[in-house]
């Protein structure tokens, strides 16, 4: 089955770092067996911080209450839900356009299929975006008419409205859009994943984060994930190819 590990470490690696682990030689022959690759919908979560989400006092109390309101916080409203809904559609047709848009020199050994075609299949196959993960890749193939997939997992993590991290920044006489600061920045990471259906195996991975105001947009965050991830895909065709 279609399980991804979503264990996501953030700040594990440096600003805008990206790490690959490239697909072992005994793989190789899988990858090239591959001819049309389908670029599932994200696995998003998002945890934008609100303002009545806020604690205000210091003391000994302030840690108490912290952690009572924690472990008291509702499951995901439908406005989040929403969100996360959005992101993960709107990283999946990113991302491809970015493939596209960047596409090596020599060109891809694979044909990308396009997001509404893939979206398309997936609904009329009854597929929901919440039982997307539990679907085994053998019939995920069958649906989509693909050999490879290429999943994603994001995580956006704002510990502070922005509007409130720039007050803090002038509060503090720090600089208001660079330099060092005490105020907790905005995070997202990015894990992309190639699994081989037929083989029920993933052939490739590459992770990636990223800090600051401009790590939460996809709009931005999916063309520097895609600069970062293309010299490792291994669909990228050399010259002698």
């Amino acid at each position: 089955m279609l399980r991804i590990s979503w264990v996501v470490c953030l700040l594990a690696s440096p600003v805008g770092a990206g790490l690959a682990q490239t697909a072992p030689p005994t793989d190789a022959a899988l990858l090239a067996g591959h001819h049309t690759v389908a670029v599932l919908p994200f696995e998003a979560t998002v945890q934008l911080m609100n303002m009545h989400d806020l604690i205000y006092g210091t003391g000994p109390f302030a840690a108490v209450l912290a952690q009572q309101q924690q472990a008291a916080a509702p499951p995901l409203d439908s406005a989040q839900q929403q969100e996360q809904l959005r992101v993960a559609y709107e990283m999946q047709w990113l991302t491809l356009q970015q493939l596209q848009d960047r596409r090596p020199k020599h060109g891809y050994r694979v044909e990308w299929q396009p997001v509404e075609e893939t979206n398309r299949r997936l609904l009329a196959a009854g597929i929901a975006y919440e039982a997307l993960a539990q679907q085994p890749l053998s019939r995920l193939q069958q649906v989509l008419g693909v050999d490879a997939l290429l999943t994603g997992q994001v995580t956006l993590y704002q510990p502070i409205p922005k509007s409130m991290g720039l007050a803090l920044r002038a509060l503090g006489n720090e600089p208001l859009l660079y330099g060092p600061s005490t105020v907790p920045p905005s995070q997202s990471a990015v894990t992309l994943a190639l699994y081989d259906c037929a083989n029920n195996r993933q052939v490739w991975q590459f992770d990636f984060s990223r800090t600051g105001a401009n790590a939460l947009p996809p709009m931005r965050l999916a063309p520097r994930l895609v600069k970062a991830a293309l010299p490792s895909l291994p669909y990228c065709q050399s010259k002698k190819e």
